[in-house]
């Protein structure tokens, strides 16, 4: 029988192992941002400073790996210009994501849910805020809760995210080149260019 100085002593140890393992994981995933230039276009630790650009720190692990995938199946990727580092190169989402395995895909996820989403500092319009408030109450607000800013909403957050960013989504769904889900499609393509600027408006008003 184990005394209690050596039950002391293994619990220490699996303990000792344990946080090694995820200190281990953890430099594994950095190596693979770094491999392949996340922070170069989404910023350090995946808050993004370029208004065309989304933060991806905080959103869902779900959403995350969801999103990386839908490139694999068509989803439009923009070329962008590296906003850090070597700002003379660029780079697009399928191509990056077409270099990963589904294991480093999910790694990614988590690595990025795990940090704390920051809300961008941008211009916006409070009467049109005040508008597009309605709008996604009205609309979004089921599936988007508090605003578009509960973190635990596996649909992303919007509240906060990139102006530019949310703008050329909006845009892309309503023309059908993106979907989600029947209920979103729909109720994007509904919507007239001002009523999706003035959502815009009202994301961007958390700050």
């Amino acid at each position: 029988m184990l005394d209690k100085k050596s039950t002391l002593n293994n619990i220490f140890c699996t303990i000792a192992l344990f946080i090694a393992s995820i200190g281990s994981a953890f430099a594994s995933t950095q190596a693979l941002v770094s491999e392949k230039q996340c922070d170069a276009c989404h910023g350090a630790y995946g808050v993004s400073g370029h208004t065309d650009i989304p933060t991806i720190a905080g959103i869902p692990e779900f959403n995350l790996s969801d999103q990386m995938l839908r490139y694999l199946e068509g989803r439009p990727a923009n070329t962008v210009q590296h906003v850090s580092g070597d700002i003379s190169q660029s780079g697009d989402m399928a191509t990056i994501v077409r270099s990963l395995t589904e294991d480093e895909i999910e790694q990614l996820a988590a690595y990025y849910a795990d940090m704390e989403f920051v809300r961008a500092k941008q211009p916006f319009d409070q009467a049109l805020a005040n508008q597009g408030k309605a709008i996604h109450l009205k609309s979004c607000e089921s599936c988007h809760a508090d605003g578009g800013s509960d973190p635990l909403d596996e649909a992303s957050i919007l509240a906060g995210q990139q102006k530019g960013y949310l703008i050329t989504t909006l845009t892309q769904f309503h023309q059908g080149k993106r979907s989600a889900d029947k209920k979103m499609d729909k109720a994007i393509k509904a919507l007239s260019q001002e009523e999706r600027q003035a959502l815009v408006e009202y994301y961007a008003s958390f700050q």
